[in-house]
């Protein structure tokens, strides 16, 4: 696991070192030289249905991108090998595992926070498994609907609200197109009702474990603020790579925002794109750890 890492490190290096300066700027003008016929704009609806294979949708009242709640990605569930790979993917975001026991299950409710490729965004999800594995060994399953709980999360940024979002559900998420953040600068508030009063102390527990002492409980409803993280970072989160990757993820917000000044909100910006510079369409979704990562590691378990 350390030499794959420490190989993908490597490649990544050279790779994305090239890529800050001279992929967006080369797939611009690919675009421009291969298409010469506009596409037609999409509404919202059609958005959508360009996002659903992605496991995404676009709210167009709040102008954000949020996780459908049937997406490919729960199928795979989750577990500490995907926060390990996540910054090779340029995502660079504080994660907070939650490991607690409940109903003779192990459970994982994990927070994240920054930035992912080309967005700012938060999530929430949970998962659980059998109780008879190591947590430290496992990919956890995305829980069944009659286990969704319901969450909600506000998302400051230097204390300037930039979502929220509310919802029972699993896995619960919000993206920002163009905008650029350090993790350090946000904070996200987040409420979670537990399914009952064992659950919601197992939980408690598991979070003053890990370092939390600010909580407020009101029934079941645990509510706490992520700031920074207690957990120890993946490895792959170290100055390097943040650096890198923070710097490509920069540039191409960077450029995204200067290409589309003219419009104000997502849709219109991503219909310029899509029409002009479908070269660079399929990067503006690059918010998701791809299907391959994920299968790769379920082939394993």
């Amino acid at each position: 696991m350390i030499l794959l890492i420490a190989l993908i490190f490597i490649i990544t290096l050279i790779g994305v070192t090239f890529l800050v300066f001279y992929q967006i700027e080369f797939i611009t003008k690919e675009s421009d030289a291969l298409f010469t016929e506009p596409l037609s704009p999409l509404d919202a609806d059609g958005l959508n249905k360009e996002l659903e294979p992605f496991g995404f949708a676009y709210d167009q009242a709040k102008d954000i991108f949020y996780s459908i709640m049937y997406p490919w990605q729960r199928y795979y569930g989750y577990g500490k090998p995907y926060d390990v790979t996540a910054p090779l993917l340029s995502m660079i975001i504080d994660s907070e595992p939650i490991y607690f026991e409940y109903n003779n299950r192990n459970w994982l409710i994990e927070f994240w926070k920054g930035q992912y490729g080309m967005t700012t965004g938060a999530e929430i999800g949970v998962y659980s498994s059998k109780s008879n594995v190591s947590v430290s060994d496992i990919i956890y399953e995305a829980i069944t609907d009659k286990d969704l709980l319901a969450m909600s999360f506000i998302l400051k940024k230097k204390s300037d609200v930039l979502f929220k979002r509310s919802e029972k559900h699993w896995w619960l998420t919000s993206f920002k197109l163009g905008e650029f953040s350090k993790p350090s600068d946000l904070v996200m508030e987040i409420s979670i009702e537990l399914k009952d009063k064992v659950m919601r102390d197992a939980f408690v527990k598991s979070l003053n474990k890990v370092g939390y002492k600010a909580i407020a409980v009101n029934n079941n409803v645990v509510s706490l603020t992520f700031d920074k993280p207690y957990t120890k970072k993946p490895i792959t989160r170290n100055k390097i790579i943040d650096y890198i990757m923070q710097k490509y993820n920069k540039h191409n917000c960077n450029l995204f925002n200067k290409i589309t000044k003219d419009y104000n909100n997502a849709l219109d910006k991503i219909n310029y794109i899509r029409s002009f510079l479908p070269g660079m369409y399929t990067q503006l979704f690059n918010f998701s750890k791809t299907e391959n990562l994920f299968m790769s590691y379920k082939k394993d378990l």
